[in-house]
Parts: structure tokens; sequence; C-alpha cells
């Protein structure tokens, strides 16, 4: 297991590199209170995404720029401490955890390796042919493959805690902090052991190895004899430093351009290709002064590892800060001249300071008399000091001043006209300077002059508190200079307060204003002009603008009461970059000025900036990447496979949570996202939120895109996640189309219903009719043929009374049968209730009459069954047909009648004693055929059984139709 041992750091004092500079670079910080899962952080990781994994002994964080993902043993982890982490295939990693073997990370989640070990992993490296080896406790070295770890050399029973490839044949490692060995990639040693208490291993891109001790920085030599003990070189002179020498190493970097940057316990040790040297500490922002690891990402930030928490030091902002604390003014910095390349003037209201930019010491030179002391920018390489001693103008690359005759006035403002002659003026009067005294000749304006400017053309341009801008000519004559008022610019400008002039090319004009930002003024003749607004709207620091200059590369640098910005020409506009945003340079900044090599001077209050401009405006943007998709919080996210997701339509809510990792300045980056397919499909600004919620979405096919700001001003690649809203059944096209087929059958169900109904109506008409016709006809045709014949036969009364009886028989007859008719049709007589009864009064009235006993039975369900009229009526004339017969032909005494329902089905069973007669003789009897026909329309049954003297039994079944 390796160990971390914890050294308390001896005073900086005693390790002080004499060639540290004072000044202060930017250093941003991380620890819990950020999210960061554990502040004992041990290693760094970048994945292929470009997210950074820092492994700590509290558990393991995702940081993507914008906020930490952890992971602990609440959520998979079985130990806390984690010693590294690597990447085997696109988000799959292997977690090497300090007890209980390693595990595997995908999607987010963490399970147990396919093929389990409980080996405790120290380090992951990656050779150049992509073997993945691993450093570990026990079996020294492994080798991934397969899914599984293979021991390089199973005889090899002790623990690696760190190793380095020398060469093809020689690798160098240590044993848990005790001793080092050069050994053979197959474990076989090639030297002894070595004691001493080793920490860490590093190979630097010159070939030259590095041990790390608890006792400072040894250099291995690069010729090493087989068998005998290592020998080491001393070390190069920039090495050769007492914080090297005496104070525990515990890690070692040489970065992307060269500098090595060495965690020791007290401090982090920054050496530069150039031999100078600079120690970190908490007292330049670190969280503490042991480092426990230094890492590079692959935007070229330096990632510092402490047991306080984390920093980050950018290689892409080169920005140094000089505070009160280093020396500089509390007044700030009104006007910066270069005396050299090394040396800067820098002046404010009380005094001139120089600084030393290779020391970062300032030196102060207190003017004697401050209380009258003026510095005016009369140029854009020189500036005026005047006091009781005189006046002194300083000029860019000179050593020291140069004196000239001065008025004895205070002027505001002072610009040079010409080589002997300036322009000053005091409130709103403009006054003529030629050596050293005041002309009569003076031009008066409506309003207090702020800044005065000598353009190209030698036209002289005043910009006022609150009146605008006015356009002068100076016209010599003789030794005189007159001014004349020739034109103003106030209402065509967006702000009247003007602070800050810059001009540079003919017909154009830089107009810094205190609330509409910046203005570029082109002239185009007879008085007119075109304009260009860029203010915070278009992306300015801030509307207030301090100062205007150009470099040599043809950008605008304007100085604003927030920051420092750089205006880019495309074309005939410019790009705002805001170079002070970006670099973390908040302050008023009231001069610039520009060194070789692209570095700046941005002078102001309350701080002095010491740049370099490193084109960070041509950095694309970054890669955005889909992080979390989930439909609600409960919800376990939706990205755990690559397959379209499926939102069900009643929750139809979706929240996206994305990030591009960018680590130059994480509070920079900005996004815009869309969603196809809804009803608005335009980018929307998400400026620097990293989330998105959708709620109420319609069913449908979706992708939502989201895309990030580079530092270019250019929108990157938009990262695309797909996904569907479930469609309601009720809105499916099945769902309508079996809606309309359900409804189309339903009316053609009711159109043949109405079309049945009054067919069944007609079939009932015509049926009345036929009966009508068939019985009540015919008895009224056979009551007519009766009254005729006793009307000729009413002379013989006898023969006349049988035909009037026999009427009288027609005309019951008659009754009857209308009477069955009526009863037929009659839906009140629908139930089988009052069919019964109607045969027991008809079996009543028919065998009491001829002294036959009968017994009727039925079932209790059978009279509440309700039957159609058709089958009611067809039952009913069956049972007729058949107890006729019976009282007809039967001779019976005893008649037993039964109707029931079973299983749906109508049962009619007529039992009589009388005579009988043979089944199997044939009859020509319409009765009985007519029985079968009504039967056979119902699709039932009807059996007979019947033999000479044995009685007749009639059985008829069939379905229950109502």
């Amino acid at each position: 297991m390796k160990l971390f041992v914890t050294i308390s750091a001896f005073f900086f004092q005693a390790c002080f590199v004499p060639a540290c500079p004072a000044q202060q670079i930017n250093i941003r910080t991380y620890n819990i209170e950020d999210g960061l899962v554990n502040n004992d952080v041990l290693n760094f990781y970048q994945d292929s995404q470009g997210f950074i994994w820092i492994c700590t002994r509290g558990g393991l964080s995702r940081y993507d720029g914008s906020r930490f993902t952890n992971y602990t043993q609440g959520n998979g982890l079985t130990n806390d401490m984690i010693n590294d982490i690597s990447e085997i295939a696109p988000q799959e990693f292997i977690i090497a955890q300090n007890l209980e073997g390693p595990r595997l990370l995908k999607y987010g989640r963490i399970d147990p390796l396919p093929t389990p070990s409980d080996v405790i992993i120290n380090r992951f490296y990656k050779t150049d042919s992509k073997r993945l080896l691993a450093t570990a406790d026990y079996v020294g070295l492994l080798e991934f493959k397969e899914n599984r770890f293979i021991p390089i050399n199973p005889a090899y029973k002790e623990g690696i805690g760190e190793m380095a490839m020398i060469n093809d044949s020689i690798w160098v490692i240590n044993y848990s902090d005790v001793y080092i060995q050069l050994m053979t990639p197959f474990l076989k040693p090639f030297s002894t052991r070595t004691y001493f208490l080793s920490t860490i291993i590093y190979q630097d891109s010159h070939h030259r190895t590095w041990i790390g001790t608890k006792a400072g920085l040894k250099l291995l030599s690069p010729v090493q004899d087989r068998n005998k003990s290592i020998s080491f070189l001393s070390l190069p002179s920039a090495f050769d430093l007492p914080v090297l020498r005496e104070n525990v190493i515990f890690s070692f970097l040489e970065d992307s351009k060269g500098n090595s940057w060495i965690g020791t316990s007290a401090g982090l040790v920054l050496i530069k290709p150039d031999g100078q040297s600079r120690i970190f500490t908490e007292s330049d922002g670190l969280p503490a002064s042991l480092i426990n690891c230094v890492w590079e990402d692959h935007q070229n930030n330096i990632w510092i590892g402490t047991q306080l928490g984390l920093a980050k030091i950018s290689l892409n902002n080169e920005v140094i800060i000089y505070t009160q604390k280093h020396g500089f003014s509390p007044e700030g910095a009104y006007s910066i001249l270069t005396k050299d390349q090394n040396i800067i003037w820098l002046f404010d209201f009380l005094k001139i300071s120089e600084l030393n930019l290779h020391t970062g010491k300032f030196t102060n030179t207190f003017l004697k008399d401050h209380l009258k002391y003026l510095a005016s920018k009369i140029s854009p390489d020189e500036t005026m000091i005047v006091n009781d001693n005189g006046c002194k103008i300083y000029k860019n690359g000179k050593v020291r001043g140069e004196n000239i005759n001065w008025p004895d006035t205070n002027f505001v403002c002072v610009v040079r006209a010409d080589d002997e002659k300036f322009i000053g003026s005091i409130d709103s009067t403009i006054y003529h300077i030629s050596h050293g005294a005041i002309d009569k000749l003076r031009l008066f304006l409506p309003d207090k002059i702020w800044i005065l400017l000598v353009d190209k053309k030698g036209v002289l341009w005043a910009g006022t508190h609150h009146s605008g801008l006015y356009k002068i000519k100076m016209q010599n004559e003789g030794n005189k200079t007159s001014l004349r008022l020739i034109d103003s610019v106030r209402s065509q400008l967006p702000d009247q307060h003007i602070r800050s002039l810059y001009a540079d090319k003919e017909n154009e004009l830089w107009v810094g204003t205190r609330y509409k930002g910046l203005v570029r003024l082109l002239e185009k003749g007879g008085g007119k002009y075109e304009m260009e607004n860029y203010g915070a709207v278009q992306g300015l620091s801030s509307d207030f603008v301090r100062t205007i200059k150009r470099d040599t590369k043809g950008n605008i640098w304007v100085g604003t009461s927030q920051g420092l910005d750089k205006l880019l020409p495309t074309g005939n506009q410019y790009s705002i970059f805001n170079f002070g945003k970006v670099n973390k340079i908040f302050t008023q900044v009231y001069d610039i000025c520009f060194l070789k090599d692209d570095y700046l001077i941005a002078g102001g209050y309350p701080y002095l900036v010491h740049a370099r401009d490193m084109q960070q405006d041509t950095l694309p943007a970054t890669a955005v990447y889909v992080t979390k998709v989930y439909s609600s919080p409960a919800d376990s996210s939706l990205q755990d496979d690559h397959r379209q997701k499926r939102l069900p339509y009643n929750k139809a809510q979706i929240n996206f949570e994305f990030s591009s990792p960018q680590f130059i300045n994480e509070d920079f980056t900005q996004y815009n996202y869309r969603l196809l397919g809804s009803d608005d499909t335009n980018w929307t600004l998400s400026g620097k939120s990293h989330s998105v919620y959708f709620a109420s979405l319609q069913p449908g096919n979706y992708t939502f895109e989201v895309r990030a700001l580079g530092f270019n001003g250019n929108w990157g690649k938009p990262a695309a996640y797909a996904f569907i809203v479930s469609t309601p059944f009720w809105q499916r096209a099945w769902f309508v189309a079996l809606i309309i087929f359900t409804t189309a059958l339903l009316v053609y169900m009711l159109y043949r219903y109405r079309v049945l109904q009054l067919l069944r109506l007609q079939k009932v008409r015509n049926r009345i009719a036929a009966d009508l016709h068939d019985e009540i006809g015919s008895n009224l045709t056979n009551i007519s043929i009766l009254s005729n014949l006793s009307k000729k036969n009413l002379s013989q009364p006898e023969l006349a009374n049988i035909f009037l009886q026999r009427i009288s028989e027609e005309v019951s007859s008659s009754s009857q049968s209308l009477d069955d008719i009526i009863w037929s049709v009659n839906s009140n007589h629908d139930t089988l209730e009052e069919t019964v009864a109607r045969m027991r009064r008809y079996a009543a009235e028919l065998f009491d009459a001829a002294d036959i006993s009968y017994d009727l039975h039925l079932d209790a369900v059978f009279e509440e069954k309700k039957l159609i009229m058709e089958q009611r009526r067809d039952l009913y004339l069956l049972y007729k047909e058949a107890v006729n017969n019976t009282f007809k032909h039967a001779e019976a005494k005893q008649v037993n009648i039964k109707i029931s329902i079973k299983h749906n089905l109508l049962v009619l069973y007529i039992r009589d004693d009388g005579k009988g007669f043979e089944t199997k003789k044939q009859f020509h009897r319409h009765g009985l055929e007519g029985m079968k026909e009504r039967v056979k329309r119902w699709k039932g049954q009807i059996q007979i059984e019947s033999a000479e003297n044995k009685g007749t039994s009639l059985t008829i079944q069939m379905p229950v139709a109502g």
C-alpha cells in the first residue's frame, strides 16, 4: 500500500527562492464547499470527453466545468480512498480503490469488475502500444487484458508504488516508499536495491528520470551498471534550490511549455526553461503548502491537489496582478509609459512609480508638492507632469523626463498640437500654449471639457462632460494659432457624456462615453458621420469607457470601469472579446501600454495588470455533452443506454443537464439550446445555466440540441439527444381507425336494426293482414254465406236456426282469433308469465268442458323470462296446436304439461294417456307439419313418442331468443 506521509512544512523563509518576484497570479481554488467530495486530493485523470476525475481520500469526483458529480460508498464504492482511475472504453472506467479491489464505473453506475479481483492498485500506466499497466501491492505489476488483471510476473510477490520506463528494457520502480530498483519489463532485477524513502518517479521530455524522496529531489544517472546500486547525478543549477533539497517531494510535472512543477511539503515550485523559479504557497492563493499532486489537462491548465482542496493555474491566461501589498500605489495608475521593456513608469495623482517587470519590485518617487501635481497624457507616447518644480514630459523609451517651459496655470486637460505647441482646457474654455505662454486667442464651449484629442489631420476634438463632441480647426496666424469651432456631434451620439477619445486613422474617431459604451465615428464629409455603437448590450464589459488604444495587429483595446476588452476587426465591423472577463481582470482601467511579445500593462484602480495576449479569442468552443437526462428527480437517468428514449404521455416532462468541459475559465462558458419537434425551434440563450426543463410536451418525436459559445465568439457543434413522447392510445392511428370503424359499424348496425325493425314491423303487419284475411276474413265469408242461407230459409225456422247457430259459432271463433292476434302483438305480454296465463286459460276452457284432467307445471324462472313477439306467438301456437290435437284425437283422460328453461333452451313437454298412434305411419295432417315448420324456424327440435293404447308424449326444444 502506498504510504502518504504528512510532514510539517519548513518556514517559507528557509525555502525562499531568490529569483521569485512578488507579483500575484490568478489561482482558482475548489473545495467541499464547491461540491468536491473531499479536500484531500490524491490524483487526477481526464477522460475522452474532457471531463476531469479527481481521486481523493473521501471518494471520487467528476468535474465538468460547472459542477462536481461525486461517487462514494453511498453509491457503489466499497472504499472511499481512491488511488487512480483509467478509462478502458468510452465512459467506462476502472476505479483503483485502496482496499477491496478495483471497481467498474459504466455510464454513471458502479459495479464489480466482470472478473472480480481484490488486488490493491496504486497507479495506472498506459504505454505507447495502448497497454494498460497497473502497479499494485503484493503482486508488483499487472496488465489489464480480457477484462481482468494479469500479473506480469506471477512469481513477483512485492508491491510497487510508482514506476517509470527509462527505456524499452529498463524500468525503475519504488517499493512502498522503502527502496527503488531498476528492473526489466518482466520484473527481473537489473540493479540492486537502493534504500531510501522514495515517494515519486517521473521522466521528463529530456529523458531525465527524477526521484522524489522524503529528503529532497534526486536525478537518476542515465548510465547504470548491472547488479550495482543505482547512481545519481547532481541536481542542475536551476533545480538546486533549498526548497527542493530540504523538503519532501510529493509530485513532479513537466508541462506543455517546458515548465517544471514540483510539489513539496513546503509549497509548489515552478522552474521555467530559462532557469527562473518561483514558489507558490497559501500566501499566493493555494489551499495548502503541502502539495500531493500536480497535473496538466488538455487545455494547458495546471491542477494542484493539496490536503485542503484543489487549485488551478491556467497557462492560457498568463496574467500577473499587482496590488497594494506588492507595492502598487493605493491611488492606482492614471497613465503608463515604458522606460524600457523591463521598467514601467506609473503615474498617479500623488507620485511616479517605477515597476521592474523582471523582479516585480516597485520604486516610488514622491513629488515635492503633490497639491499642484498634474499628470496629463498629452499624446499616446507622452505624459506631462506639472508641479511647483516645473514641467516635465516623459516619453516611451526615454530614461528620464524632459524639462519644458510651462505657464503657471492649472489646466485640466493638455494635448500636444505640434513639437512646441499645446492645447489646454479649463472648465469650458480651450487655450493655446506656445513656448510656455498662453495665447490670447481662446475658444469657449457650452460645457465643461473632459478630454482633448488632436487627430491625424491636425483637427482638435473636445469631448465635454454632458454636451457631446466638438470639432475645432486650429489655424496658424503668424506666431499665433486661432481656434475655430467647425462642427458639433451631439444628438447623433447615443450618449453625450464623453470620457475618452482615440484616433490613429484618418476619418475614424473612437469615442468613449459614460453611459453607452464605445462609439466608432466614421467621417463621411459634408458634416455627415456614420456611427457604430459597442456597449454592454453588444458584449462590452461596461458602458463606462475610460481609455482606448490600438495594438500593432489592428485590435482596439478598451479599458472600462469593469475591466479590459479587445475589439477584433472582422471586415468593416468589430467583434468584442472580453479579455478581462476571460482572464479574471475586474478593475477600472485608465490606461493601456503595449509591450513586446504580445504583453501589455493595464493600469487603473485598485490594481495593476501585467498580461499577455494569448490569442484566446481564436479558441473555438469545446464539445458539449448532455451529462444527465431524467423525467423527474426520483427517476433514474435516461442515459444508461443508447436507445431512443420514450416518455409516457402522462409524464411528458424531461430535464437535461449539460456541460462543456472548458477549464480555462469556467465562468465564461455560455450555452444556447433548442428543442426540435416543438412549436418553437429557435435557439434560446441559456447563459451560464447548465440545465433546462421542458414540461407538458405534446406527443411526437423530439431532438434536444445544445451548444457552447467559444472564446472566438462562434457557437460550437451542438450535442443532440433524441427522445419520443408517446402518443396516448386515443390519439394513435390504429385507435382513430378503430373509432372510425366502430362508429361506421354502429351506424351500419343502427341502420340494419332500423331496417330489420321496419321489416319486422312490415312482417307483423303482413302476418296480421294474413291472419285477418285467413281467419277473420274466412269466418266473415262463412257468416255472410250462412246469413244468406238463413234468409232463404226463413220459412223453415228449424233450418234457419241451424244456420244462425253456426253464425254464432263463427262469430265466436272470429272473436277468439282476433283476440289471439291482438294478444300476440301486445308488448305488455312479452313475459312468459303472460303467455303461461293464456296457456292456462286455453287448457282450462278446452279440457274442463271435456272432463279431461290436466296438470300444468312451470319453472319459476320461466315466468320471468321475456320472449320476442314472434317466438312468443309461435310458442303459444305450438302449445295450442298440441293441446288441440290431444283434445281432438287422443281420447285422453289425463294430460301433463311442463314448460321449463334449461341451459337457455325453452322446453315444452306434453304427455297424455290417450289411445296413441304409430309414429312411423305417414299422416297428412297439416297441423303437425305446421308445428315442425315453426320449431325449425327457431333452430329447435321436436320429438314425438307414441304407441297404440300407450299415450303420446311431445317434446319441443328451442333456443330462447328473448
